[in-house]
């Protein structure tokens, strides 16, 4: 059978990958000029760093398990607990918590964020009844409700904004994990899940990344594939897709390839170009800017590996100071400090430098200058927050993967079923 993939991102390098160990005739077609997606790399101050994603959850153990069969090494950050920053104040989120929410809200350190009172009433929270929880609930309007506004603005919503770049008014849980619900109510509190979910990922295990870049994941797949037989076309943007006499037409990069099969593992917005009834959207942007510094003021990591921004108080939304989260990129970048910072692309500082030196220089509580910077680089990506999709087999012989499927998130990517299965 030949199978044509659009879109060459981890969804569609698992995709290709799967293909051939069931015997069909692959082939990639990617629209830009490098491989990867969202996982690719950058050239820095002479170092190769991550240009997108950075780390993977564990939660369903099949990106390591993709990864120990590519002879990948994995490893977990320094458990080190990430902060929050806004407007007069700045505070290490608890070290136990399950997306912000505090498995142990009486501890020193909850209460000293939120409040004795809050942190009482929280506490409670088992003891009260669940009540009807509706598959399509947001996680602001559950978390108020359960443990209270303070917990909900304080912890619950700096964490999933940096995660979903989506309030928690307009994240459901669902989109978190399709399981959530049902699980909240088999588990009859929030916080009882929350414990349960802790246990499962104790601190330093809930992320792991790979030894010298996630960029190696994607690579190590692409590289599979090509020795599989496979074929990778870059510079190959979709125009058409068409369904004649028998078999897919996918018009690309100025020639037409025929499959049997297509699979289209774009963003979901360019897959609504193609295939008409899918959920189209005006996809928002973001930008990943990364830094390379020589800042011995950093060696302590004032602020930890990474720092959650709220209430404007800088153009960015969050800040990860990658040598102190990861021992390997520490080793290898010998005494300089690698930080990321994370913007909507309509904060994006115009003077890149300047702003970017700003936000860090709030962000971790120490001025820095242009003095300290070796170099900088910014990428641009299409928004990654998931969107519900019915029928990821909307036509025979088409199927959806990935963000066209509405997931996110490698964990989500790697573990999802094959839909040709």
């Amino acid at each position: 059978m030949r199978s044509v993939v659009i879109g060459s991102g981890p969804a569609g390098l698992i995709a290709a990958r799967d293909l051939l160990a069931r015997g069909d005739a692959v082939t990639v077609l990617e629209a830009t000029d490098t491989v990867g997606g969202r996982v690719t790399s950058l050239e820095l101050d002479g170092l190769t760093l991550d240009a997108g994603a950075e780390s993977f959850a564990t939660r369903s153990g099949a990106v390591a398990t993709l990864c120990a069969d590519l002879g990948l090494s994995v490893g977990p950050p320094a458990a080190t607990p990430a902060w929050v920053v806004g407007p007069g104040r700045a505070y290490q989120l608890p070290a136990t918590g399950w997306l912000g929410i505090p498995t142990r809200p009486l501890d020193k350190d909850v209460r000293k964020i939120i409040g004795s009172s809050a942190a009482v009433h929280a506490s409670l929270e088992p003891h009260r009844p669940l009540g009807e929880i509706p598959d399509d609930i947001t996680v602001g309007a559950l978390v108020r409700a359960r443990l209270g506004d303070e917990i909900a603005e304080s912890l619950v919503a700096p964490v999933l904004q940096g995660v979903y770049s989506r309030h928690i008014d307009a994240l459901q849980l669902a989109d978190i994990s399709p399981t959530l619900p049902a699980e909240l109510r088999e588990a009859g509190s929030l916080l009882k899940l929350a414990e349960v979910k802790r246990a499962l990922s104790p601190a330093g295990s809930a992320v792991l990344g790979v030894e010298g870049g996630m960029w190696r994941l994607t690579s190590a797949l692409a590289e599979a594939i090509r020795d599989g037989g496979g074929s990778i076309v870059t510079q190959a943007a979709a125009d058409k897709l068409s369904y004649e006499d028998g078999a897919w037409r996918v018009d690309a990069g100025g020639g037409r390839v025929v499959g049997d099969r297509v699979v289209l593992a774009t963003p979901l917005p360019d897959a609504s170009l193609l295939v008409p009834g899918l959920p189209a959207f005006e996809p928002r942007k973001v930008a990943v800017v990364t830094l390379v510094l020589n800042a011995p003021e950093l060696d302590g990591a004032p602020r930890g590996t990474g720092v959650l921004a709220v209430d404007g108080v800088t153009g960015a939304k969050a800040l990860t100071h990658s040598t102190a989260k990861w021992p390997w990129l520490a080793r290898m970048a010998k005494g300089r400090h690698v930080v990321r910072m994370s913007y909507a692309l309509e904060n994006l500082p115009a003077d890149l430098d300047a702003g970017a030196l700003a936000d860090a220089s709030r962000l971790l509580g120490v001025e820095l200058s242009a003095a300290n910077l070796r170099g900088s680089a910014a990428r641009i990506w299409t928004d990654a927050a998931p969107v519900a999709v019915e029928d990821v087999n909307p036509q025979p012989g088409l199927y959806l993967v990935g963000s066209a499927a509405g997931l996110t998130g490698l964990a989500n990517i790697a573990a999802a079923p094959a839909p040709w299965d």
